[in-house]
C-alpha cells in the first residue's frame, strides 16, 4: 500500500465500483454469480477502506489518529457482517436470518461511527461554540428525524413482526441513518476552524461518503419496509462506495490557498450558509408539513396563523443576521484569535521547561505547570493557596511589588538537596492595576556548580590545590594597584633547590607527592589572610599580609624556611628538599607595580639560590647589585642591536712547537657608561631571561665570521666557540649553524664547538646524535671544563669528540702529590687512550707549563700566554 500514489485513489474508487455495476448487470440473470459476485465486491471495498483507515492512523503526521481508528472499528463491522452474509447465502446456500448476527455488526457500525464523531467534537468543539453548535446541530436533526419518522418510521407499524427482533432491527436502521446523517452535519458544522480550512478536502470525502451511505441506506429501508421493490442489489454499491469514500478521506489533503483575502471570503460564505441552513430546513419542514395537510384536508386556519407568524419570526430572524452579519464574523474572528492567544498562553505556561506560577497579592501561588509540580513534587491543586516563600529563602527586598525583579534563591525540596533557583517576577497587569504576579523559576544548580569547577580549573593547581599564578597575579595586581589600603604585604618567591635529583633519582610520582606536601605546609605555616600559590614546576609564591614591621617580616619568612626544611617523608623514603626565598616588601600606598614586584622578588630569589640556597634573601639587602642585574637585564637586547658586543680571541698554544694553532672566542660587553662588562655579569642573567639563544647565535656569527676572515688572510687557526647548554640542545640548533656556515661562507673545519660537560651529560642519546650531525657538517667538538660535570666515563667513548678542555680549577691546583695534579694525569691519560687532544685552561705561570709538559699535554691556554685580545692583534702573534 505503501507505493500507491494518492492521486490514484479516486479513480481507482470509480473504476471498482464501475466493476461492480458492469458485474450485476451482465449477470443480472443468473442469480448465483450476481450473489458471489455482490458479496466479494462489498467485502474487498470494506476491506481496502478498513486497510486505509488503519494506515491513517498510524501516519505520525496525521492530528486524528483514534478518530480514524474508530472509523476504522465501524467499516471493519461492516466487512464482519459482509462476511457472514457470504457465509450465509454462497457457502451454505441458506436464507440469510433477519434478524440475525450479520444485523447486529451493521449496526455497530454506527456505533463506532458515532464514537468516531463526538471524539472529534469533544477535541475541537471549544466552549464558546459549545451551545450555538448543539442547536444548530438540533434543528437540523429535528427536522431530519422528522422526515424520518413520517416517510420512515411511521409505514413500519403497518407492516406485520413476527417477533420483538424484527421490530427492534427495523427501527434500528432507520436510526442509524439518522446517527449517520448526525455525523454529517457535525463535519458540516466543525468545518468552520481556521485551521481546518487546509484539510477540507478530507471533510469533502468524509462528508460525500456518509451522504452516500445515508442515502442508499434510506433508499434500501424504504424499498425494503415500504415499497417492496425487488431491485436492492443496485443498491449495495452505493453503500461501498460511501465507505470507500470514507476510507480515502484519511489519505487526502487540499494544498493551501496562500492568499489570505480568498481564504477570508471561503470563511464568510461558508458562514453564511451555516447560519441559514438551520432556518431553510424549518421552512422545508413547515412547506411539507403545509404540503400533506393539505393534501389531507387538514389544513385549518389555526396551522396557517401559527405557520405565517413562525415564517415572519424566521425570516425577521434572517433579516437581522444578515444585517449583523459582518458583527458576527468580526466576534467569530475575535472568538478565534482568542482561542488561538489562549492555547499559546497555555502552551507557554503548561510546556515551559522552567518551573512558571501565578502568585496574587498576598503571595500566594494561584497556578503552577507541571515543572513547577516536579520540582516541589506536589501536584497543582495541593500547591494552590500556599505561600510561596513556604519553598524559598527569597526576602523581598524592593518596596514596590509591581515591578519586575530577579534573584536567586534556595529552594527547599522536602524529599531532596536544595536547588538554587534563578527566579523572575514580572507583575501582572489588568487595566493598569496590579493584580498579581507571575513567576519563572529556572533551575541554575548545576549551572553554578559547572562554573565553580570551571573556576577550580581556571584559578587552581590540579596538582596541590593551591591557587595558580593567573589568580594570584590577579589577586597580587587587585592588592597593589586597586585596593589602596595603608598597609604593608611580604610577596615571597619560593624555589626547591634539589627537586630535579628528587624526579630524577625517585621518579616524576614522588616529586609530585613533595610538591603536594610543600603547598600544604605552606598552608599550614601563614596566616588565614595570606595567600599561597604555585607558579608552576617547583617554584611557589606566598603573600603575607598585615605586616607590622620589618622584623616580622623576616620571623614570618623565616618560619616558612625553617617548615620546608624539616624532613619529608614519601612512600617510606626520607626526603629533604631545602628552599630558596626571595622576599620583598611593599607598603601598598607606595604605588609599586606588580610587575616590578615580582621582579625583585624573583630576583632575590635567585640571589639565594646562587649563593647556595637553603637562605633568605630579601631584595631590600640586594637592591643595589640587583639594581645593576636589572639594568643589564634590560640593556642587553639593545647592546646586541648596537654592535655593544665584541669577541675576545685568547691564543691556544701547541706545547712541542710553541706555536699558536688555534684561539677560543670570548664574549665581553661594551658599556657605553659602564665599560668594559665581563661574561660572568651578563651570561647568567642571559640564560634566566631566555636571551642565551639569541646572544649564543650572535657569537657564532661573529667567530664565523673572524675565522673566515683569518682564512682569507692566510692564518691557519682553529676557532674555539662556546656552545650553551640551551642553545645545544635546542630544535633548531643544527639548522641554525647550516644557515650561518652558508651566509658567511666560512670552512666548518676551522670552527671548535665546545659544549659543556653538564650540557653533553643532559640526555645522552639526544647529545650523540646532534654531535654526529655537527661531525657530519665538518665541526670539530670540544668538551669544556671535563670532570666538573657528573658525565658517565663509560659513556665518553660514544661521545664523537675530538678534544678534552682541562678546566681552570685543576691546572690552579697541579703540583705534585695533589688531587689536581691526580686529575690532569688521569684526563691526558683518558684522552689519549681515546685518541683526543687536551688543553688545559688556565696556565698562568712557568712551573704550571712544566709539569703540564711531563705530563705529555699536547696544548695549553691562559695568561702565560696571552690574556684574551681583539681580534686585529691576533695575526701578529700568529
Amino acid at each position: 500500500m505503501g507505493g500507491v500514489n494518492k492521486s490514484y485513489y479516486l479513480p481507482g474508487i470509480v473504476g471498482f465500483i464501475a466493476g461492480y455495476y458492469i458485474w450485476l448487470l451482465v449477470f443480472n440473470q443468473q442469480s448465483e454469480w450476481v450473489s458471489w459476485g455482490s458479496n466479494l465486491f462489498s467485502i474487498f471495498g470494506c476491506l481496502f477502506a478498513t486497510i486505509l483507515l488503519v494506515r491513517a492512523q498510524r501516519n505520525p503526521n496525521q492530528q486524528e489518529g483514534r478518530f480514524f481508528l474508530y472509523l476504522a472499528f465501524g467499516i471493519g463491522s461492516y466487512l464482519i457482517a459482509e462476511i457472514i452474509w457470504l457465509t450465509y447465502e454462497n457457502i451454505l446456500k441458506v436464507e440469510v436470518p433477519f434478524p440475525g448476527v450479520s444485523d447486529i455488526f451493521y449496526v455497530l457500525q454506527s456505533v463506532f461511527f458515532l464514537v468516531a464523531f463526538l471524539h472529534l467534537i469533544h477535541r475541537h468543539v471549544t466552549k464558546n461554540r459549545l451551545l450555538s453548535f448543539i442547536f444548530d446541530i438540533a434543528i437540523v436533526m429535528t427536522v431530519a428525524v422528522t422526515y424520518s419518522w413520517y416517510f420512515l418510521i411511521r409505514p413500519l407499524f403497518d407492516t406485520p413482526f413476527t417477533s420483538h427482533a424484527e421490530v427492534i432491527l427495523a427501527f434500528a436502521y432507520p436510526l442509524c441513518d439518522i446517527v449517520l446523517l448526525f455525523c454529517m452535519i457535525s463535519i458540516y458544522y466543525l468545518f468552520e476552524k481556521k485551521e481546518w480550512y487546509e484539510r477540507r478536502r478530507m471533510f469533502q470525502f468524509l462528508f460525500a461518503g456518509l451522504l452516500l451511505q445515508v442515502g442508499a441506506d434510506t433508499l434500501f429501508v424504504y424499498m425494503t419496509t415500504v415499497s417492496g421493490d425487488s431491485a436492492i442489489r443496485l443498491i449495495d454499491p452505493l453503500f461501498i462506495l460511501g465507505l470507500l469514500m470514507v476510507g480515502v478521506s484519511g489519505h487526502i489533503v487540499s494544498p493551501v490557498d496562500s492568499k489570505e483575502d480568498r481564504q477570508s471570503k471561503q470563511r464568510i460564505k461558508v458562514q453564511v450558509g451555516k447560519l441559514f441552513l438551520p432556518y431553510l430546513l424549518v421552512i422545508l419542514l413547515f412547506l411539507t408539513m403545509a404540503f400533506y395537510a393539505r393534501r389531507d384536508e387538514a389544513l385549518n386556519g389555526l396551522m396557517i396563523g401559527c405557520a405565517v407568524t413562525i415564517l415572519l419570526i424566521l425570516v425577521r430572524q434572517i433579516l437581522m443576521i444578515l444585517s449583523h452579519q459582518e458583527l458576527i464574523q468580526e466576534i467569530h474572528e475575535k472568538a478565534d484569535e482568542l482561542e488561538v492567544s489562549e492555547e499559546r498562553y497555555k502552551s507557554l505556561f503548561t510546556y515551559h521547561p522552567d518551573a512558571v506560577y501565578s502568585l496574587d497579592l498576598k503571595g500566594r501561588i494561584e497556578s503552577a505547570n507541571p515543572s513547577f509540580e516536579k520540582l516541589t513534587e506536589q501536584h497543582a491543586e495541593e500547591l494552590v493557596g500556599k505561600t510561596y516563600r513556604q519553598f524559598t529563602t527569597w526576602q523581598q527586598t524592593s518596596t514596590d511589588k509591581a515591578t519586575a525583579q530577579q534573584f536567586e534563591t534556595v529552594f527547599q525540596k522536602s524529599g531532596g538537596p536544595d536547588v538554587l533557583l534563578n527566579v523572575t517576577n514580572i507583575p501582572i497587569r489588568v487595566r493598569d492595576r496590579f493584580v498579581g504576579m507571575y513567576g519563572i523559576g529556572q533551575d541554575i544548580t548545576t549551572i553554578r556548580e559547572n562554573e565553580l569547577k570551571i573556576r577550580r580549573l581556571a584559578y587552581y593547581d590540579h596538582l596541590t590545590g593551591a591557587i595558580n599564578r593567573t589568580y594570584f597575579e590577579e589577586v597580587l595586581h587587585h592588592l597593589i594597584e586597586t585596593e589602596q589600603a595603608d598597609e604593608t604585604i611580604v610577596l615571597c618567591f619560593i624555589d626547591l633547590d634539589d627537586f630535579k635529583l628528587v624526579n630524577d633519582s625517585f621518579g616524576h610520582h614522588v616529586g609530585d607527592q613533595l610538591l603536594i606536601q610543600v603547598a600544604k605546609r605552606l598552608q599550614e605555616a601563614v596566616e588565614p589572610d595570606d595567600l599561597v600559590a604555585r607558579q608552576g614546576g617547583d617554584e611557589f609564591t606566598v603573600i603575607l599580609r598585615n605586616v607590622t614591621s620589618d622584623d616580622q617580616a623576616r620571623c614570618r619568612t623565616a618560619r616558612l624556611l625553617d617548615d620546608l626544611k624539616r624532613t619529608y617523608a614519601i612512600e617510606g623514603i626520607e626526603l629533604i628538599s631545602n628552599p630558596s626565598i626571595g622576599a620583598v616588601s611593599c607598603r601598598r600606598t607606595s604605588g609599586k607595580h606588580v610587575v616590578t614586584l615580582l621582579k625583585q622578588a624573583d630576583l632575590a630569589m635567585y640571589q639565594a639560590k646562587t649563593g647556595g640556597g637553603k637562605s633568605i634573601i630579601f631584595f631590600e639587602d640586594i637592591a643595589e647589585k640587583a639594581s645593576y642585574r636589572l639594568r643589564l637585564e634590560s640593556e642587553l637586547p639593545i647592546a646586541i642591536e648596537t654592535n655593544q658586543l665584541i669577541l675576545h680571541y685568547q691564543p691556544q698554544v701547541d706545547t712541542v712547537t710553541y706555536k699558536m694553532v688555534g684561539v677560543e672566542g670570548l664574549i665581553r660587553w661594551n658599556h657605553p657608561e659602564l665599560g668594559m662588562i665581563t661574561p660572568n655579569d651578563f651570561i647568567p642573567m642571559a640564560e634566566e631571561a631566555g636571551m642565551i639563544i639569541r646572544l649564543g647565535e650572535w657569537v657564532l656569527r661573529e667567530g664565523f665570521l673572524q675565522a673566515k676572515q683569518w682564512q682569507d688572510d692566510g692564518l691557519n687557526l682553529k676557532v674555539g666557540l662556546n656552545v650553551s647548554m640551551q642553545q645545544f640542545h635546542h630544535p633548531t640548533f643544527v639548522l641554525t649553524l647550516i644557515r650561518l656556515v652558508e651566509e658567511t661562507k666560512v670552512d666548518p673545519t676551522r670552527i671548535d664547538l665546545e659544549i659543556t660537560e653538564v650540557s653533553a651529560a643532559e640526555d645522552i642519546e639526544e647529545t650523540v646524535l646532534t654531535m654526529n650531525r655537527l661531525k657530519d657538517l665538518g665541526f670539530t667538538i670540544s668538551i669544556d671544563d671535563f670532570g666538573t660535570g657528573y658525565s658517565s666515563l663509560s659513556r665518553l667513548a660514544d661521545f664523537p669528540i675530538d678534544t678534552l678542555k682541562i678546566p681552570r680549577e685543576f691546572v690552579e691546583k697541579i703540583q705534585p702529590a695533589t688531587t689536581g695534579y691526580s686529575m690532569i694525569s688521569s684526563i691526558i691519560h683518558l684522552a689519549k687512550s681515546l685518541h683526543l687532544e687536551v688543553i688545559a685552561e688556565g696556565v698562568e705561570t712557568l712551573e704550571q707549563v712544566n709539569v703540564l709538559n711531563r705530563l705529555e699535554c699536547s696544548r695549553m691556554q691562559g695568561y702565560y700566554f696571552g690574556r684574551p685580545m681583539p681580534a686585529e692583534q691576533i695575526p701578529a702573534l700568529y
